[in-house]
């Protein structure tokens, strides 16, 4: 079982596709549309996360709705983490129509569970050092992340990563953008090294959930002698 939840789970079952996505999902997204086939995940959501994690795929949306951060901003940490199929690009759309739309997909199914469902308020500002610990945490991999993602040839190379991470660090919530920051390095199968993994897992400690962390989707590798 995956400790994945809000946006970074969801983010998770569009990489993974063929291991994470339900029937329905799959012929909607080949035979209908991409939107509609995210839109179904995030209406999952709801049965799929356990209690408290489904609650919070709204506020981590309505925070990067709300946040200052360029459109192309909010679809690179989304791409950054999610197969890309699964990329407004694709269709010609902005990610904050997308976001929007998972939004409402999202408190459709919570309400349809709970009519007196209140949706969480977004992130508050965290403790400065934990934004440091996170921003640090990035630097650590910063230069092998870009490699990875701005010199493939498939998929498509994807510019700037690690200054968007940055961004909805700084900007928006550092709990969201450690969790997409881990997301980005799952999905690239970036080499890390037992000292980067382990200063991975203590920021992880101090959000609560090291689990996320140590769930066996990071590629680790043995350190170099």
């Amino acid at each position: 079982m995956t400790a994945e939840f809000g946006l970074s789970w969801l983010s998770m079952q569009c990489d993974g596709m063929e291991q994470t996505l339900t029937v329905a999902e799959l012929d909607c997204l080949v035979e209908s549309s991409t939107k509609g086939a995210l839109l179904m995940i995030a209406a999952r959501s709801v049965t799929d996360v356990p209690a408290p994690g489904h609650t919070l795929l709204g506020p981590d949306v309505r925070g990067l709705l709300e946040s200052p951060l360029d459109d192309a901003v909010l679809r690179t940490v989304w791409v950054g983490g999610a197969e890309t199929a699964f990329d407004p690009d694709w269709d010609k759309e902005s990610m904050r129509d997308w976001l929007a739309g998972i939004e409402a997909a999202w408190l459709e199914a919570e309400r349809s569970a709970d009519p007196h469902f209140v949706p969480p308020l977004p992130a508050q500002a965290p403790d400065p050092g934990l934004r440091a610990a996170v921003l640090e945490a990035i630097g650590r991999v910063a230069p092998r992340l870009t490699a990875a993602t701005e010199d493939r040839v498939w998929p498509p190379k994807l510019t700037g990563l690690v200054p968007a991470l940055t961004e909805v660090v700084e900007k928006v919530d550092a709990d969201l953008g450690f969790r997409l920051f881990l997301r980005a390095l799952k999905a690239s199968a970036l080499p890390i090294d037992p000292h980067d993994h382990q200063a991975f897992l203590a920021v992880g400690e101090r959000f609560g959930y090291p689990d996320l962390v140590d769930e066996g989707y990071l590629h680790v590798v043995p350190a170099v002698p």
